[in-house]
């Protein structure tokens, strides 16, 4: 009891620590979200110019913006493609608690950075290969709706702070979990679970990133800011960690016919990814 009454005030402490640096984030990602009036006029571009377009419109820390890009999907606005590319560029929860857990600023540009270059990499290899027969509705008017989560109700400063106590309490939640999962087995059997130091932890990571929660970017973000996970581990499970837009993919009835190429296509290209930036680019 009293380990646990111990685990608990550490990870509260903790949390504490990360609720000022989580509102800075939150405030600048509000700021940037509302300022950004171009964006649905991007993705309304991205069914002529592909996957660059999709996975440049992911990068954008939109809320919600893998669902919208799903709806749209769908509905047949949105080729296969662009949808992955959409899906690999997304990044969910993972800045601000990566900022917040103490990864610097060079490792998040790179994560951003990498994740942009295998959305683009395999957006356009899918377009000329798996789904190179798709036919999306190029001519007719696209309608976007940036709000699908309901992110942007509500005053500016109930917004911020909401988002941040919803992550913050995500974020406790994690982290007092994998403390009392480190305190119960110790860290070098989390690592030999977590597959460290293999090539088949990206594997891992990944499927764990199909979990439609972003719950799941808190986790791997918090596990690669401890050191459990890799880089490379880290964007193989935020790149198929396109959080709500698998419920929206899934929940429509023409578009449940299509998605499991989709999520298969999003799977393979991020471990792949995962793979091969472990293997050449350690960070």
């Amino acid at each position: 009891m009293t380990l646990l009454l111990e685990i608990l005030s550490d990870s509260f402490m903790d949390i504490i620590k990360t609720l000022p640096l989580l509102l800075i984030v939150y405030a600048l990602l509000y700021y940037v979200e509302n300022r950004l009036t171009s964006t649905p006029a991007l993705l309304s571009r991205a069914a002529q110019f592909g996957p660059v377009v999709g996975a440049l419109a992911g990068t954008v820390p939109q809320c919600g913006f893998s669902a919208a890009a799903a709806a749209l999907f769908s509905a047949g606005y949105l080729a296969p493609a662009t949808l992955v590319a959409v899906f690999l560029a997304t990044s969910d929860e993972a800045v601000p608690v990566l900022l917040a857990g103490g990864a610097s600023v060079s490792q998040v540009v790179w994560l951003l950075v990498v994740k942009f270059v295998l959305a683009v990499v395999g957006g356009y290899l899918l377009q000329v290969t798996v789904f190179r027969q798709a036919i999306v509705k190029a001519d007719e008017p696209l309608e976007i709706e940036m709000e699908s989560c309901g992110c942007g109700e509500g005053s500016p400063v109930a917004i911020v702070i909401w988002r941040t106590l919803k992550t913050a309490l995500f974020l406790f939640v994690i982290l007092f979990a994998l403390n009392l999962v480190i305190a119960w087995i110790g860290e070098d059997r989390l690592s030999t679970l977590l597959l460290a130091d293999s090539l088949l932890q990206p594997v891992l990571c990944a499927l764990l990133g199909l979990v439609p929660s972003c719950a799941m970017s808190v986790l791997l973000a918090e596990l690669f800011s401890s050191g459990a996970i890799s880089f490379g581990a880290l964007v193989a499970g935020l790149s198929t960690g396109a959080g709500f837009g698998y419920i929206v993919l899934l929940g429509d009835k023409d578009g449940r016919k299509r998605a499991l190429p989709i999520i298969t296509a999003t799977l393979a290209l991020a471990i792949i990814g995962g793979m091969l930036i472990q293997t050449f680019l350690p960070l």
